[in-house]
């Protein structure tokens, strides 16, 4: 399913998830924190209402404790009925100071002694305070009168005692009221406070979800304009274009770093190319000129032979007769002359080939040096490409460790959910948040997986470039080789053209000895016989350096076939880029 979607849709969803998942994870813990409140306003309710049952339930044995003394200040019991009477009275007294020292406890454990009525602002410790100098004193009263073998008349209907009894009951009565005033004013605070809190969220979870948004399409954008850039150069200069313009400015990052590279690299391949082209035209009119006047000195070579197997005629019919000497000589001395001539027109041609070899040797040395500047560029990308792969290497381990702790959660929650489970209904609530942090510890090794295929396929991606830069390498190695061996036939065609130029001024030598020797001979026709034989032996030199320079001129123009087809295979090859 993923080869089906592009980079950038795998970039969006990789940015997407994260986000939704972060949302979704909010909205839970939004809604623990509501269970959490509603737990506490239980449990708000729970400590209000056993400290506010206890003041009533005091309350009641106050009452039950002022009934047992109206009837035992009535003086209408039997013994029997006074002794059970003073009992309930003891026993309603002292119920009365447990029940409202539970409260007390409950509510110091609480904090809430210092809550104040909002009327009177009386604080609950003052009214505890109150009402035991209130009841204990009516208490006390209480007490004596029962115990007086004597009532007193108007005892059981003693106004101070009914007031400090009914001043300690409404102590009671608004400490209850501060416990329920409390408990409401408690309980609309916290829901205030987690609306307020909810709301915070919300906004909180927006602007987050927003910035992260605004941040991964910003650099999908950015990742994408430089692949699709890069992939278009690589594209075009797959193509033969290099018709590119490289940037001014580049961007402090590593995609940035690739973009320079591969401008440099583009830049590079086009400054070659543009030099190998133009030396391989000035190295193919040096050899179309080299081949033309090889031809031309083997044509003179040629015809110097036969001028030199013609002279070596006439010196041997002169040997064989005297008689026509005179005759020999004069077509020797024509022979001659034409020798001469010959020799200086392949000298001529034999100094401008030597020229245009020396000149063809420097090109070729020049384009040797750019061909090893080509492997140095393409050894400089190479290195770029091992530092990419050690990078997306690096990311992967990254990818790898996120795993790891991914599955090191998933473990955590799953030992939380099994001492969630032995913990039973306490335990329910950590269960549920144990089986959401497992499901986002899955969902986290599902990122990771998707973030080490994209690794993986980048690594095929370098693997592709550093294949395609081994083979540009290997490319131009081979054609380093090739302009070796083309040095080595220039070395060779310049050694054989100086030879040949040597030897062409030793034949200039000779002949113009000849033309001397055939004047004495002209001269002196005593010494024709002498003479005859050292021009039959000059002549027979002659004949051999001729053929020796015929044979250096057939070398010279096979090389020079040679490197016209080399210059060929390289314009061929340059053909294919265009570069303007």
């Amino acid at each position: 399913m993923t080869k089906l979607l592009s980079i950038r849709v795998r970039l969006i969803l990789l940015l997407l998830v994260p986000s939704l998942l972060y949302v979704a994870t909010s909205f839970y813990l939004l809604g623990e924190n509501q269970k959490d409140t509603g737990s506490l306003t239980t449990s708000l309710y729970d400590v209000t209402n056993k400290s506010t049952s206890l003041v009533l339930n005091a309350d009641r044995d106050m009452y039950q404790a002022l009934t047992a003394f109206q009837l035992l200040a009535s003086g209408s019991l039997s013994a029997d009925e006074r002794t059970r009477e003073l009992a309930s009275l003891q026993e309603n007294i002292d119920q009365t100071n447990d029940r409202i020292k539970q409260a007390t406890e409950i509510m110091t454990s609480h904090n809430l002694l210092a809550e104040s009525h909002g009327s009177t602002n009386q604080s609950v410790e003052q009214n505890l305070a109150g009402f035991h100098t209130q009841f204990d004193q009516w208490a006390a009263a209480a007490s004596s009168v029962a115990q007086s073998t004597s009532l007193k008349s108007g005892a059981i209907n003693d106004a101070k005692q009914m007031a400090v009894y009914e001043e300690g009951r409404e102590r009671l009565n608004e400490i209850g009221e501060i416990l329920d005033e409390y408990a409401h004013t408690s309980i609309e605070a916290i829901r205030q406070k987690n609306e307020d809190t909810a709301r915070t969220v919300y906004i909180s979870v927006g602007i987050v979800v927003a910035i992260l948004l605004a941040a991964g399409l910003f650099a999908i954008r950015h990742i994408m304009t430089t692949i699709h850039r890069i992939a278009t150069i690589t594209r075009n200069v797959a193509a033969g274009d290099l018709r590119h313009e490289p940037r001014t400015q580049y961007a402090p990052d590593e995609l940035g770093q690739i973009t320079q590279s591969v401008d440099v690299m583009v830049a590079k391949i086009k400054e070659l190319i543009g030099v190998i082209a133009t030396n391989t035209q000035f190295v193919q009119d040096a050899s179309t000129e080299l081949s033309s006047s090889s031809r031309e000195s083997a044509s003179a070579a040629e015809h110097v032979a036969a001028s030199i197997q013609e002279m070596t005629e006439d010196v041997e019919t002169q040997t064989r007769s005297s008689v026509e000497t005179s005759k020999v000589v004069e077509e020797m001395s024509v022979g001659i002359q034409r020798v001469a001539e010959n020799a200086s027109v392949i000298a001529e041609q034999s100094s401008l080939t030597s020229h245009h070899a020396q000149t063809g040797n420097q090109l070729l040395e020049q384009l040797q040096q750019q061909i090893t500047n080509i492997l140095q560029a393409v050894n400089q990308l190479s290195d770029s490409v091992l530092a990419l792969t050690r990078k997306s290497d690096q990311i992967g381990e990254i990818a790898d460790s996120i795993t790891t702790f991914a599955n090191q959660t998933n473990l955590l929650s799953l030992n939380a959910s099994i001492e969630a489970a032995r913990a039973g209904e306490h335990g329910r609530g950590f269960s549920v948040v144990a089986n959401e942090i497992r499901k986002l510890a899955s969902q986290s090794i599902e990122s990771a997986d998707g973030i080490n295929g994209l690794i993986q396929e980048t690594r095929l991606e370098i693997g592709r470039v550093s294949h395609a830069m081994g083979t540009t390498k290997d490319e131009a190695g081979a054609g380093s080789r090739m302009m070796q061996d083309v040095s080595s036939s220039f070395h060779t065609i310049l050694q054989s053209v100086q030879e040949m130029v040597a030897q062409i001024h030793e034949t200039s030598a000779i002949a113009q000895q000849m033309s001397a020797s055939s004047e004495e001979i002209s001269a002196t026709m005593e010494t024709s016989v002498t003479g005859s034989g050292h021009i039959l032996m000059k002549s027979q030199g002659v004949a051999a350096a001729t053929e020796e320079q015929l044979a250096m001129m057939e070398n010279i123009a096979a090389s020079s076939e040679e490197l016209m087809a080399v210059v060929k295979v390289l314009n061929d090859s340059v053909a294919y880029f265009k570069i303007a």
